[in-house]
């Protein structure tokens, strides 16, 4: 279930960052948004873009609907679209579990099966890869139904 974490609700309970979730639903949109737009919408707003699924190119195409809107009514001009991210531009879409997070999450001590694993959870754990963070891939792992972090 895509979700904002335990962890970043601990650490920052007045959601003034952009939440994992919302930064992977970005990426598979291509749409960004600065901080400061982040903070200029209302908590409502922010729950909404937490809450506004994107599966397909419908999907992609209502949350970029909906980001805009959000920002207009903040006042915020929304930028441009990138290339949404691909299986060929961003590991976590990939079919297989690319080896170097089979590395990672092994050196981690974290069991996962990246078949059975929703596209949240390999977005966080590629996130943990990429900043090079075992700890943190423990504790999302704790926080996630697919990811396990083993004894050994």
């Amino acid at each position: 279930m895509e979700q904002v974490l335990a962890l970043e609700r601990a650490k920052d309970p007045r959601r003034r960052n952009i939440p994992l979730v919302v930064r992977m639903k970005l990426d598979l949109t291509g749409a960004d948004i600065h901080l400061s737009d982040w903070r200029a919408v209302s908590e409502n707003d922010r729950q909404i873009l937490i809450d506004t699924p994107v599966t397909g190119s419908s999907g992609s195409e209502r949350f970029s609907t909906v980001l805009s809107e959000i920002l207009a009514s903040a006042g915020r001009e929304a930028m441009p679209l990138s290339e949404p991210a691909t299986a060929d531009s961003t590991l976590w879409l990939n079919e297989a579990e690319p080896l170097e997070i089979t590395a990672f999450r092994e050196e981690a001590c974290v069991q996962a099966n990246w078949a059975d694993l929703p596209r949240f959870e390999r977005y966080l754990l590629c996130h943990a890869a990429r900043k090079e963070d075992h700890a943190l891939l423990r504790t999302i792992a704790s926080d996630t139904n697919s990811l396990a972090v083993s004894d050994s």
